[in-house]
């Protein structure tokens, strides 16, 4: 395994400052929460204010409503108030959000919240487009592929639409439900590509402000001097304390033993994000890794399934209203 350090005389303070700074332009400080009114939705909130403190930036809680209809069967006459339902699950909703707030504000966390009404992956991502957040944090069960084929969940929609990067925790991991999580000390970065990742700005940013090293994990096909190289150059150049290590077997198991024995470390990954047939059928790296991980995941869309999503984003919200 190789490893490199910083050459320069940048303080530890200094190289965290500037790993902010790198958070704050790619909008990390502004985090979209969704929060569904069930516990299990709740258990991404440790690892959300956790990135909030880093990049000294807030959570937004966010519920959506479904849309209303008319109603069904009513008689000639009748007086019908198609918005009662609507009202009162809106302030139900109010109510929850407020509470879980007053939960995070003598954590010294940052929140504040929002709601829409309409499809939550939608909702999700268009707001998140639109508003400038830098991240989606959620607590979500990757499904097995049979099983979103014939049934999708949320996350497997926003798959398919989101246009920033997504924090995924899965509430089924043994550890969420004992004692508060810690900070990382090691951000892994699986590379399987011969140019540098599209996850290394975050994982930069991410090793800075929490102090932490970055490890990138590398495929025997992947890897060479040149690659190896230009890994090396870039994280140092951020101050960020960087090892290198070529593994010749699956490297998605490898990164999940990694994860497994350096307890608290979070998983940066690039992905392109596969959706519809061909994500139900065969999968895609990234959506293994949330499955099954042990511990925080972040999945970054590569860079120009971002633009594309974000301008689609952009175009179907025109007509939204706005509640952030």
């Amino acid at each position: 395994m190789i490893q490199q350090t910083d050459s320069t005389s940048r303080t530890q303070g200094d190289i965290r400052r500037l790993a902010v700074g790198r958070g704050i332009a790619l909008n990390l400080n502004r985090i979209l929460v969704p929060l569904n009114g069930y516990r299990r939705s709740e258990q991404i909130l440790p690892f959300s204010s956790m990135l909030a403190d880093w990049f000294e930036g807030e959570t937004t809680l966010f519920h959506t409503l479904p849309p209303t209809h008319p109603a069904r069967g009513a008689r000639l006459g009748q007086v019908h108030y198609p918005d009662a339902p609507h009202d009162r699950g809106t302030s139900l909703a109010v109510a929850y959000l407020e509470e879980v707030v007053s939960r995070l504000g003598p954590h010294g966390v940052k929140s504040r919240w929002g709601i829409a009404t309409g499809d939550p992956a939608l909702m999700i991502s268009s707001r998140s487009a639109t508003s400038s957040f830098g991240i989606v944090a959620i607590a979500a069960t990757p499904r097995s592929r049979p099983h979103r084929f014939f049934s999708p969940g949320l996350l497997d929609h926003l798959w398919r639409t989101t246009s920033v990067p997504l924090l995924i925790v899965n509430p089924h991991h043994a550890t969420l439900n004992g004692d508060p999580p810690q900070p990382p000390k090691t951000i892994i970065v699986p590379c399987r590509r011969r140019e540098v990742d599209s996850a290394l700005s975050f994982a930069s940013a991410i090793a800075g402000a929490s102090r932490s090293t970055v490890r990138v994990v590398l495929t025997k096909s992947s890897s060479s001097g040149q690659i190896e190289d230009e890994l090396i150059n870039t994280l140092t150049s951020d101050g960020i304390l960087v090892e290198i290590q070529n593994v010749t077997d699956d490297i998605g198991q490898q990164v999940l033993g990694l994860q497994s024995e350096n307890p608290g470390s979070w998983i940066v990954s690039g992905s392109r994000m596969r959706s519809g047939l061909i994500r139900s059928m065969f999968g895609s790296f990234a959506d293994s890794i949330a499955r099954d991980a042990r511990g925080p995941v972040v999945v970054v869309p590569d860079a120009k399934v971002m633009k594309r999503r974000e301008h689609a984003a952009h175009d179907m919200t025109r007509d939204l209203p706005s509640s952030l």
